[in-house]
């Protein structure tokens, strides 16, 4: 399974899940890419810009980010179908970041991700579990992209591996934060399902070079 593939178009473009179980309706991820600074609800900007070293939404900064933290406003980021697919219950995606920005920026760590719905932003329950803390400074030079690995449990209507543990719920799209950032952004993902519970069902690792 190659999680290094990245792909991002600013304009809508549609992209079909592939691995899904049989019988289960694929989602379909779309890479149109909105920004908030109030994570409750998503809204309609394309996030674009230059990258400023460590800036967030609202002026704040995380201490532990690196010393050329991309901007928020320099990246651009999409949810892509990891090749391979499904495996063992489970369904793979990248978390891709691209350098919209006119200078070398960095990232390093995992980013937040989540599901969410109700037409509003709500978050529809856990986000993923950050895993692999082996962390690297990745350097993404202009136009360049950087992916997290995003590994989700195979749910179904019935939440099927999470069976009687999954409280089935659709959702319409990803919150994701990058790393050390403190801005949503929103990815719009058609028939997306969610266990809308506490249960663990998602994982995220930390970006790496391609």
């Amino acid at each position: 399974m190659n999680t290094r593939a990245a792909l991002f178009v600013v304009a809508a473009a549609a992209l079909t899940v592939t691995g899904c179980a049989a019988g289960q309706p694929a989602p379909t991820v779309t890479t149109t890419t909105t920004v908030t600074s109030a994570p409750t609800a998503p809204a309609t900007s394309t996030a674009t810009g230059t990258p400023t070293p460590t800036a967030t939404a609202g002026g704040q900064v995380d201490p532990d980010a690196p010393a050329g933290q991309c901007a928020d406003s320099a990246l651009a980021v999409a949810v892509t179908p990891a090749a391979g697919g499904a495996a063992a219950g489970s369904v793979f995606f990248t978390v891709d970041f691209t350098n919209t920005g006119a200078g070398a920026c960095d990232l390093r760590g995992a980013p937040g991700v989540s599901i969410v719905g109700d037409g509003n932003g709500t978050q529809l329950g856990s986000p993923a579990r950050q895993t692999d803390q082996t962390l690297a400074t990745v350097t993404l030079q202009p136009g360049q992209s950087v992916s997290a690995p995003l590994q989700q449990t195979n749910i179904d209507a019935a939440g099927g591996p999470l069976a009687g543990n999954c409280t089935v719920v659709p959702g319409d799209g990803y919150r994701i934060y990058p790393p050390h950032s403190f801005t949503a952004f929103f990815v719009a993902s058609a028939g997306i399902l969610a266990c809308s519970n506490t249960v663990d069902w998602m994982n995220v690792g930390p970006v790496a070079a391609p």
